[in-house]
């Protein structure tokens, strides 16, 4: 039995895709354990994973970490700062407590989220623990990129980066990493990783060596979020959903309202903890409401889905052949709905194109084509033959046999 550490991004849809990875490692007979913040710890626990937690200051974390910018690329200058920032002070804070912890039951495999802070990267190189990535997103290469000012290009030439720049190489040199930031950059977002999709949904996905293990999603079998039961009523019934960050946009969802009033379908609506239904305001018959919903009870039965152009609840909802309708705010789900759309899974509107008019149209026009649903067949097969949580643990356990 194995002892395997999962070092994640804090958010939700860093840690679910990597849940049914760790629950199949667990029933495979290895340890794991989670270092998360508390507010997180209770969903590792449910897959059957140990916790070491963690304080965070959750407004920082959404006013610094989680980009904002309605556009294509990650190309704010002062976001690359605000970044930079909290990794450095997230690893400052955390990196003391977590070696204390893990000083005594080292982990035998790493898995490391590079969109995290850098505590368990360090510890890893400190303690020579071989390391696979977890990226929730997609991965980058010189064929393609959705980070092309932070990664590719020179940083401004800012006096207050430069400061910034020192003090994290200060950091690295106290902590004993290998080689200089870059050398430690080029380590953090190297080596082998699990992506949560089919090669076939990443850009140049071809471009990408045996390394990237495209696993598909991860979705545990166990419920994060309790049962549901579907309606009697036999209409077709539409989930919408803004995912976690930044979906406290009540305009957004009365839009949706707005826009499916008098069409006979069946509405779940997701609030995902950002608005109280007295926010929402008064609602349709057809239409409930929730602060989350189990996706492995609502999505067979599920018709369409409207969400945020997440690539977590995309491939959940691609695994039942149901089409999406993306409605991005941030580069990463731009992306992903561009990619949508791209492939034939669904459609994308842009926020500056949101209307109920549109909303509604688009809607009928994804239901009513016939091709989508043939491309959706031919995605689950995709997902299905990328193995799932079976293949991450595949990969994960790669590692062990070639330490041994």
């Amino acid at each position: 039995m194995a002892h395997i550490a999962f070092f994640i991004l804090p958010v939700p849809g860093h840690v679910n895709p990597t849940l049914g990875v760790a629950e199949e490692l667990v029933a495979r007979g290895h340890r794991v354990t989670y270092a998360l913040s508390e507010d997180l710890a209770g969903r590792a626990r449910l897959v059957g994973a140990g916790t070491v937690t963690y304080p965070m200051d959750k407004e920082r974390f959404l006013a610094q970490m989680v980009p904002r910018q309605d556009s294509d690329e990650y190309t704010d200058e002062g976001e690359y700062v605000r970044v930079l920032e909290w990794l450095l002070d997230m690893t400052r804070r955390t990196l003391p407590l977590l070696e204390a912890r893990f000083s005594e039951d080292r982990p035998d495999v790493i898995v490391n989220d590079p969109s995290s802070h850098w505590s368990g990267r360090l510890l890893a190189d400190r303690w020579d623990i071989p390391v696979i990535r977890s990226t929730p997103t997609y991965a980058a290469n010189e064929h393609w990129s959705l980070h092309p000012a932070v990664d590719s290009a020179v940083p401004p030439d800012d006096p207050g980066l430069h400061e910034l720049l020192a003090r994290i190489e200060g950091l690295l040199d106290e902590e004993g990493a290998k080689g200089d930031l870059a050398a430690f950059t080029k380590v953090l977002h190297g080596g082998p990783a699990l992506l949560y999709m089919p090669r076939s949904f990443q850009y140049a996905g071809d471009t990408f060596d045996d390394q990237h293990h495209f696993v598909g999603p991860c979705p545990p079998r166990v419920s994060l979020h309790g049962a549901w039961q579907p309606p009697a009523d036999g209409r077709p019934l539409v989930m919408v959903s803004l995912g976690t960050l930044y979906n406290e946009r009540p305009q957004f969802f009365r839009t949706c309202l707005d826009a499916f009033a008098d069409e006979p379908w069946h509405i779940v609506l997701v609030l995902g903890g950002g608005l109280t239904p007295r926010e929402l305001g008064p609602v349709p018959d057809n239409v409930e409401v929730h602060d989350f919903v189990p996706h492995h009870d609502v999505l067979p039965h599920a018709s369409l889905v409207v969400n945020h152009g997440g690539m977590s609840t995309a491939m959940e909802v691609f695994s039942h052949e149901v089409p999406v309708v993306a409605v991005p705010v941030m580069p990463e789900p731009r992306a992903t709905a561009r990619r949508i759309a791209e492939l034939g899974l669904g459609a994308q509107l842009l926020s500056s194109e949101l209307t109920a008019e549109t909303l509604g149209a688009t809607a009928r026009q994804v239901l009513a084509d016939t091709g989508i649903r043939d491309r959706l067949r031919e995605m689950r097969a995709r997902i299905d033959a990328a193995g799932g949580p079976g293949a991450a643990a595949d990969a994960v356990e790669g590692l062990l046999s070639a330490r041994n």
